[in-house]
């Protein structure tokens, strides 16, 4: 991170503060969340994600007529914020009110996505990491046996929100915006998809685009500390009823491990492991390998139906 005179020269957001989902049932959402191993708090019309032993809010879902992806807040460093309103100010971006019943306690400043997506960008303090995330061996059930009896195994706790997969009707010009306006960067691109990460240093991506008839969430990406912790939480998942998804499998494109539990309304829930880390320095080489080559090393077969934004028809 470039300073000058303890400046910094580059202006861009630097993690993910929380996405904000309307659903039919929060009940449905809380039973879904819980059993994925996230904490979760009750509050006015809804209920608020967090991970286990950390304090931030990674998510708000509140009750609504059908579910639709309301607003994605992204943190910036304090001293940032009044340099992002003259910056959209000079580059003609248009500021905008708070949509109604938005979920957000702080300052900060609204804009909108060529879709129409609001974007929070709030003062905060850093959460995305500053190096990639250390692999940390499978504890052994003893000296002798490995693997623990079936059923004794604690459930799977997400450290953090990883990503977001955001549905797009303009993928070109999404990634245009999401560079322009809020300083992520491409890290990689393949056919329809395209992957942004923070120019601060982050994992490989913040955020992913995906292109579509409309805006929309695709899924939300949550860091395990394993793939056996991936196996564990998809095993659970699909006790308590949530069989569909995809994977367990390895992505090519940010390299990570995957497990995708496919939510009541049509988006996913995904544990990941061990993605790519980019630093600060603008080094990265971009990868536009074609479709059949860049999704997974391994794994099942894709879900016809895995790249459906079932929110385009709600507007």
């Amino acid at each position: 991170m470039a300073e000058t005179n303890g400046r910094r020269t580059f202006l861009g957001v630097h993690s993910i503060d929380h996405f904000s989902l309307l659903v039919p049932d929060v009940d449905k959402a809380r039973h879904f969340f819980t059993h994925f191993g996230l904490d979760i708090r009750d509050v006015a019309r809804g209920i608020d994600l967090y991970t286990f032993g950390n304090d931030h809010r990674w998510a708000a879902i509140r009750e609504g007529k059908q579910k639709r992806l309301q607003h994605v807040s992204l943190l910036a460093f304090p001293d940032d914020i009044e340099r992002f309103r003259g910056h959209f100010k000079k580059h003609g971006i248009e500021t905008i009110a708070a949509p109604v019943g938005a979920s957000v306690d702080s300052g900060g400043v609204w804009i909108a996505t060529p879709d129409g997506l609001a974007i929070h960008i709030a003062p905060g303090a850093k959460n995305s990491p500053n190096e990639r995330d250390p692999v940390i061996p499978t504890p052994r059930h003893s000296i002798e046996r490995g693997a623990p009896v079936r059923g004794t195994t604690p459930p799977t706790r997400p450290k953090r929100l990883a990503h977001v997969l955001l549905f797009t009707e303009h993928l070109d010009r999404a990634i245009e915006f999401f560079g322009k306006a809020l300083g992520l960067r491409l890290s990689d691109r393949s056919g329809g998809v395209a992957f942004m990460h923070g120019g601060h240093g982050s994992d490989h991506h913040l955020i992913a685009l995906a292109q579509s008839n409309g805006y929309g969430m695709h899924h939300s990406a949550w860091t395990v500390q394993s793939i056996d912790e991936i196996g564990l939480g998809s095993e659970r998942m699909i006790q308590v009823g949530y069989s569909r998804g995809w994977g367990i499998g390895r992505h090519v494109l940010g390299s990570n491990y995957f497990r995708y539990i496919r939510d009541p309304w049509g988006s996913y829930a995904e544990y990941s492991f061990d993605i790519d880390f980019v630093p600060a320095a603008p080094q990265w080489e971009v990868w536009s390998p074609p479709p059949e080559n860049s999704l997974y090393i391994w794994g099942p077969e894709v879900p016809e139906d895995f790249i459906h934004n079932y929110e385009a028809a709600c507007d």
